[in-house]
């Protein structure tokens, strides 16, 4: 019977713990939002946080800490998810959600980003990857072909485009060539052969610096399957 209780009371105390995260992270995201909102949040701030010991010290007793890490990440999902398409609204949730850590959760966002593309929220996953980028995080291919990956599943070949021109194209020795296979694809099934044989003959000449025969083989014969037109432009470059 007291093992029973014990356990009542812990649920209840965890249950609580959350639903204190829940508030303090919207009043944090309405704050993020607009004047206005800080100014009604106030008070809710205020019952979250008790005295002002804890705004003098922002790490003692934060009721973040007293969340575990996967409900956390369960409720940014959420948050995301039900969040209109709003790139205020998305950024200030996650600005939100970070706030409580000392160092940037980059593993834990990782884990959102999957989340989400078994859901294929595509345009979430674009809208978060490029909040990540603009606080300087996640600066690796992996995440930069991650991005690429999302574009194309939410049609936005232009912004791939200028992506991979900006950040990837210019020096494809550390570029997987998997993902030049990825913009080749996307070249192609949006009409942009020029830039297509672009990629193709820069990812050829690395595979064939790097004696990879296979790679290119493999380029070839996907090659092989598109449009006449890519024999008129490859025509007109190699000129």
């Amino acid at each position: 019977m007291i093992g029973h209780l014990t356990r009542i009371g812990v649920g209840r105390v965890q249950t609580l713990t959350n639903f204190r995260f829940k508030a303090t992270i919207e009043a944090r995201m309405l704050i993020s939002n607009t004047h206005s909102a800080a100014v009604a949040a106030s008070p809710l701030l205020q019952s979250v946080h008790g005295d002002g010991n804890s705004r003098q010290n922002p790490r003692r007793n934060q009721i973040g800490d007293n969340v575990s890490k996967k409900d956390k990440i369960k409720f940014l999902i959420t948050t995301l998810l039900d969040l209109n398409d709003s790139k205020d609204s998305v950024y200030g949730a996650l600005d939100a959600w970070v706030a409580w850590e000392q160092k940037f959760p980059i593993a834990s966002i990782k884990q959102v980003l999957i989340a989400l593309e078994k859901e294929q929220q595509w345009h979430r996953v674009v809208q978060v990857i490029k909040w990540m980028l603009s606080k300087g995080q996640g600066t690796t291919m992996g995440t930069y072909a991650q991005f690429i990956r999302a574009l194309d599943m939410d049609h936005r070949a232009k912004e791939a485009h200028e992506f991979w021109l900006k950040k990837i194209g210019r020096d494809l020795h550390s570029v997987p060539w998997q993902l030049c296979n990825r913009m080749i694809s996307i070249y192609y099934r949006n009409n942009m052969l020029e830039n297509l044989v672009k990629v193709w003959f820069a990812a050829c000449h690395l595979l064939l610096d790097m004696e990879n025969q296979m790679c290119v083989m493999n380029l070839l014969c996907l090659l092989g399957n598109y449009h006449s037109q890519f024999a008129y432009h490859t025509f007109v470059i190699v000129l």
